[in-house]
């Protein structure tokens, strides 16, 4: 699933049954999972969030992302309450 965030917006994910890949197309993605450690994620950079472990995008620029799990997974994609809209980048 590709989507897109403005700055400032957050997505929560949690990888369900399997791991779920967070892809870095543009711009920059602060990421903080569960592991307590912060990454940055610029365009090509890719994310494995494990199974089970909740995880926080923040955009800190204009992003668009793609987001792959394997079927049937149980992953999670939420925007933090409810103030992001998820949207289909262009």
């Amino acid at each position: 699933m590709n989507c897109s965030l403005d700055k400032g917006e957050l997505l929560q994910l949690e990888a369900g049954k399997g791991a779920l890949t967070l892809r870095c197309l543009k711009g920059t993605i602060w990421l903080t999972v569960g592991d307590g450690r912060d990454y940055l994620l610029q365009a090509g950079a890719r994310f494995e969030v494990k199974k089970g472990m909740p995880a926080l995008a923040e955009a800190l620029a204009p992003v668009e992302m793609r987001l792959d799990s394997p079927c049937h997974s149980g992953a999670a994609i939420a925007p933090v309450a409810h103030q992001v809209q998820v949207r289909p980048a262009v």
